[in-house]
């Protein structure tokens, strides 16, 4: 039987054009290219799944294909094991599993080896802030000055807990999460291209479950690609498979509290729970929602930077409409009564009872303000 590629892998880009939602790392390294002044050391900082490793592999590549032209070809020995993480002379080592000070300095006695396959030689060291401390004074004398065919690249999540001597020795980039709309488009043309039967609501499910993480993204497709089999990729069908609460509900319940309408709060809690999810979780998604209209009435006439679909955007419009009318604190009055609930749930045998009583209260408080 043969076995598929997954898609965090099948798609993973192995061209600097297609890194997705890194548009300032590409271009510095894509000039850096063109004019011939790669550093000999960088820090590639950023959140998990946002392509630091990923662009570390392009950049070997591209200064080591055999074809030497201005992307790497993909088909060359040194680019297939470059991607594949195989390369003997672009060494790749986790510091986290790999990171004392012994395994440093094999690395750096290695350096001195000149190439042979390879034009220049790297050394990729993931999760480099997991360095012992002796370690790290290793690092540094690698870092200090390498041979002249020799690149550094250290990737992190925490780059506050390097040296200021290594930071004045690299230069460094900062990786941002990838905005849900780029994430979309991204999944969007994969489904396409694979041919899945999907809507763009659970797409968009799957690009704000994502955290701004494109392998997250890739992840979770796959994942309910998985659940569903032959099968259409469903909302209802993602919800099942990633545990996630449908993000309507919210919408649902706070407009049960603006319409005063308690069956319906109480039915939208009913469903989040009936969906099998922690309370903590829903808790969460309910401030989340606040946080929302509360940056959307206060920056209304540019919310591009929220990340907010379109249809997003008009459900908070249309509910911060309604709430305007009853004083420009309520949600804040939401905000602290859900907080009570939040610290009372530890000690709850039936939290649902604690967030029933918050739709009640913030029912009551609606009454009064109006």
């Amino acid at each position: 039987m043969k076995v598929e590629t997954p898609l965090s892998l099948k798609y993973r880009p192995k061209k600097l054009s297609e890194v997705i939602g890194q548009t300032v790392v590409v271009k510095a390294f894509t000039n850096a290219f063109k004019t011939n002044t790669l550093h000999h050391a960088y820090i590639l900082a950023g959140a998990s799944g946002c392509g630091k490793t990923t662009v570390a592999r392009i950049i070997a590549a591209m200064e080591n294909c055999k074809k030497n032209g201005k992307d790497p070809c993909g088909e060359c020995s040194n680019c297939k094991e470059i991607f594949e993480g195989k390369s003997y002379e672009v060494i790749e080592q986790d510091a986290g599993s790999k990171g004392n000070v012994d395994d440093i300095r094999s690395i750096h006695k290695s350096l001195y080896q000149c190439p042979v396959e390879c034009k220049t030689k790297y050394v990729i060291l993931d999760e480099a802030h997991s360095l012992s401390g002796k370690a790290a004074e290793a690092s540094l004398k690698m870092i200090e000055e390498p041979p002249s065919y020799v690149r550094i690249i250290l990737l992190t999540t925490e780059p506050q807990a390097f040296k200021e001597t290594i930071h004045n020795r690299c230069i460094p980039w900062s990786f941002k999460k990838v905005g849900r709309s780029d994430i979309f488009d991204h999944i969007k043309n994969i489904a396409e291209k694979e041919n899945l039967k999907c809507d763009d609501k659970t797409l968009q499910i799957i690009s704000r479950y994502s955290k701004g993480s494109v392998r997250n993204s890739l992840q979770h497709l796959q994942k309910v690609m998985n659940y569903v089999g032959d099968g259409e990729i469903t909302i209802q069908a993602a919800i099942e498979a990633l545990g996630v609460i449908d993000d309507s509900l919210y919408f649902e319940l706070f407009d049960g509290i603006i319409e005063k309408n308690s069956i319906k709060c109480f039915t939208a809690i009913n469903q989040m729970f009936k969906d099998g999810q922690d309370v903590k979780i829903i808790i969460d998604g309910i401030y989340n929602h606040l946080n929302s209209l509360l940056v959307s009435r206060t920056c209304k006439n540019d919310l591009s930077a929220f990340d907010f679909t379109q249809e997003e955007e008009k459900r908070y419009v249309y509910q911060n409409s309604k709430i305007a009318k009853n004083g420009g604190d309520y949600i804040l009055v939401m905000m602290n009564l859900l907080s009570s609930v939040s610290f009372g749930v530890e000690y709850s045998l039936n939290p649902a009872q604690l967030l029933n009583k918050f739709a009640i209260e913030s029912i009551q408080v609606f009454r009064k303000m109006k």
